[in-house]
């Protein structure tokens, strides 16, 4: 499985600026809905609710908040590149600026599973993820998608 074939060209963007956790929280339910029709208190409650056992900071100023929404149809994943880190209780402490969103339907069998874990190891690669941070646009960033470790 490849990164590049899990999120669209349209579900990367850079330089998204929020001030918090909750804030990237909400934007995320928010752009979520937009690509879903799926009202956003409805795909924020359960990203709250996953949180809520515990953070998924992953390290390396990498975060992967992710749900089950019992009316999504399909899997959804966004990349988002923050203008400046914050605070996600991350499990090394550091401030996250790569956010991968991904939300599944209530029955997500193993693609789920799958993708979280291509995505750890991606998070894991420190030259992969400052390519990630230098990218200079959303295209540029979707390509490195394919470079992505897996």
């Amino acid at each position: 499985m490849q990164l590049a074939d899990m999120i669209e060209p349209q579900d990367v963007l850079i330089n998204h600026t929020v001030a918090s956790k909750a804030d990237l929280l909400r934007d995320l339910a928010g752009l979520a809905s937009e690509r879903t029709g799926i009202d956003a208190n409805a795909i924020l409650g359960p990203l709250i609710n996953r949180e809520g056992l515990g953070s998924t900071g992953v390290g390396n100023g990498i975060a992967i908040p992710h749900a089950n929404v019992p009316d999504l149809t399909a899997p959804l994943t966004l990349l988002v590149r923050l203008k400046r880190p914050i605070d996600f209780e991350a499990i090394d402490d550091r401030p996250v600026d790569i956010v991968f969103l991904v939300l599944s339907p209530a029955h997500k069998g193993s693609t789920h599973l799958n993708l979280l874990a291509c995505i750890a190891r991606s998070a894991r690669s420190e030259t992969w993820s400052r390519a990630v941070r230098q990218a200079p646009s959303p295209a540029a960033l979707h390509l490195l998608l394919a470079s992505a470790p897996s």
